[in-house]
């Protein structure tokens, strides 16, 4: 087998030259000059002559043994395939699958004979005087043509990397195996998406999953042109942050930043300092902060987050309100443990049906008491104060403070979302889907906002894309029991009765209930004669309390209980939200949107004077507001 030596003196594998010390893969007039670690990687295969490579046989090679993820010798690998014009045919460079890679045709190495001088007539002092010097230029000269290579069009100038406008920051790895970690590699992705965002002109996508693709697959699955995959290694209180950034299956930038676990704020900043500068942004990263906090008070803020954003888990929820408390008592002038705070408090209610007055109030003390500590959370705080006045049915309030929300210097998606929901709340349902889609883009990979856009989409009747999003948001995991049931009813107005029954029967198991009156409910809809008995069914179900309401409202409705239908919706105007009321407006409900006690249900939950004051009106069957209604008129 050739020799790391031999190999560095050139090489021709296929119909490629490979000059390593001039950085070129040449084959006649072509030339590739990959980066140097794609370089080391095909040395390392070379080396073997078509044996197996292990990955950490690379790993040891060519990133010296540190601790690598999977995905940048990936990436190196289909970047070699790329320069070699390989990466359909595969006649150079072959996968084994969890083994390694090799070469599939052996290299040939370049024979280099040992240069013979040539005799040089002496004719005369002057000559010998010159001679040294001859031969010193000669061989200078020599070596300027075999590092540079022979003058010609192929020789360019070095190009700045191409210039980076969207990104999606993939999760972080944690390389040290510490599960304790975990918080932190977490935390190192969300704050460096909030960074980013304050980027002008500058789009940044946070995505929840790690993809078993190509960088390039990936930019092209989320929509971006860039992709950013980075990683923590721990040696003892030293945590170094590496991460790569490519563009169109290229690494543009590649970065190690260090600093100590016991200052993770000064980290994550240096982090976004780096970033933004390879993006071509100097201006300072836009976290949310008017004081910096003390570090034990910021672990514990971060600890808290990692747990909020896995509240679905037992006993996260309440654990994160532990953390947050515990990170305003050793430092109570960091804001945004004040906005965390408040959110679980909100959240408690829906999650873990806490009383709906005292969590609203817990929210809104906390949310106020941040903003007079560190009043530059104000315009993001109003996300708190909508949710909380969505829950009190002061929509136009709500609406105010969602809109300094999704308008502040730096937001996250929730804002997007529960914006979204508040307007579905007041049937202005393409409204809502619009900032239900600019949530997704801000965060393509969350189950829950995906399964929100599914929704939307089934609710303005757009079937195409609400089974794309049903999909996506099954595939990444979510299947929550209001997710089910739209889907069941999206089915349905496909015919696809026995698949409805069935996703209808998996979303009322999630809550512990009968199922025995659904057969009855499916067949009613294909046979009208069979009404009474599964109206009869539902009643029995309903009495024993084994039928959740907005299941009981949707099922009444389409069955053609009207009356029934309008007792649950009364439910409504009890404080909090006891069910989603966009679904008050979907097309299934259409002949209950003509039923006469309708309208004097939305004066009662003060829907009615929030058209008024937002300039909008009832039309037919559906809300007409601001442009569309001038339009209109």
């Amino acid at each position: 087998m050739p020799t790391e030596e031999e190999l560095q003196e050139g090489f021709t594998l296929g119909d490629w030259d490979i000059l390593p010390g001039k950085g070129v893969f040449r084959r006649g007039d072509q030339e590739e000059r990959p980066e140097p670690k794609v370089f080391a990687v095909l040395i390392a295969l070379a080396k073997r002559d078509t044996n197996l490579v292990t990955k950490q046989e690379l790993i040891d090679e060519v990133w010296d043994g540190r601790p690598t993820a999977d995905e940048p010798i990936t990436r190196c690998v289909y970047q070699l395939r790329r320069h070699l014009d390989d990466s359909e045919n595969r006649q150079l460079v072959e996968t084994l699958q969890r083994r390694g890679y090799r070469l599939k045709q052996r290299v040939e190495l370049h024979q280099r004979p040992d240069p013979v001088p040539a005799p040089v007539p002496e004719t005369g002092p002057n000559l010998r005087r010159w001679k040294p010097m001859v031969a010193f230029l000669a061989v200078a000269i020599v070596a300027i043509v075999w590092f540079i290579g022979p003058p010609g069009p192929e020789m360019q100038p070095q190009q700045l990397p191409p210039p980076v406008k969207s990104i999606a920051v993939l999760p972080f790895e944690n390389l040290s195996g510490v599960e304790d970690d975990e918080y932190i590699v977490s935390a190192f992705q969300f704050a460096l998406v909030q960074a980013l965002h304050g980027m002008k002109d500058f789009i940044v996508k946070r995505s929840r999953v790690r993809y078993e693709m190509e960088s390039e697959e990936i930019a092209k699955l989320l929509g971006v042109e860039s992709v950013l995959i980075g990683s923590m290694q721990r040696d003892g209180n030293i945590l170094k942050i590496s991460y790569e950034i490519s563009k169109r299956g290229e690494v543009v930038f590649s970065e190690t930043v260090d600093g100590t676990a016991a200052d993770l704020f000064s980290l994550q900043e240096k982090l976004s300092k780096t970033v933004r500068s390879d993006l071509g942004d100097n201006l300072s990263p836009a976290l949310i902060k008017g004081h910096r906090p003390e570090s034990d008070a910021y672990d514990s803020y971060m600890r808290g987050m990692y747990a909020l954003e896995r509240r679905g888990d037992p006993g996260n929820l309440e654990q994160s309100i532990e953390l947050f408390e515990t990170a305003i008592r050793r430092d109570d002038h960091y804001g945004p443990s004040y906005l965390a705070l408040a959110t679980a408090y909100a959240l408690m209610v829906d999650y873990r049906h806490a009383p709906l007055e005292e969590m609203n109030r817990r929210a809104r003390e906390t949310v106020e008491q941040g903003i007079k500590l560190d009043p530059i959370i104000e315009d993001a705080a109003g996300a708190i104060y909508g949710y909380v006045y969505h829950k009190e049915k002061r929509w136009a309030e709500s609406e105010q403070a969602y809109f300094r929300a999704v308008n502040a210097d730096v937001v996250d998606s929730n804002a997007f979302n529960w914006y979204s929901r508040m307007l579905a709340s007041v049937g202005r349902l393409d409204d809502a889907l619009e900032l239900v889609q600019r949530a997704v883009k801000i965060d393509p990979s969350s189950g829950l906002l995906n399964s929100r856009l599914a929704l939307a989409y089934t609710w303005v009747d757009d079937r195409k894309n609400a089974y794309e999003y049903f999909t996506r948001s099954i595939d990444l995991g979510w299947g929550g029991s209001t997710h089910l049931i739209g889907y069941a009813l999206l089915l349905a107005r496909d015919g696809q009765i026995d698949k409805a029954r069935n996703e209808t029967i998996s979303g009322i198991k999630m809550f512990g209930a009968r199922t025995d009156w659904i057969d009855p409910l499916f067949a009613a809809m294909a046979d009208s004669s069979r009404v009474p008995e599964a109206l009869q069914a539902l009643d029995v179900a309903a009495a024993e309390r084994q039928v959740e309401p907005f299941i009981e409202f949707v099922a009444r409705a389409i069955l053609g209980d009207l009356d029934g239908a309008m007792g649950v919706a009364r439910l409504l105007e009890q404080p909090g939200e006891i069910f989603e009321m966009d679904l008050l407006f979907i097309p299934e409900l259409r002949a209950l949107r003509q039923h006469p006690e309708f309208m004097p249900l939305l004066e009662r939950l003060r829907v009615l004077d929030y058209w008024e004051s937002a300039g909008c009106e009832w039309s037919e069957d559906s809300v007409i507001c601001g442009a569309d209604l001038s339009s209109k008129n």
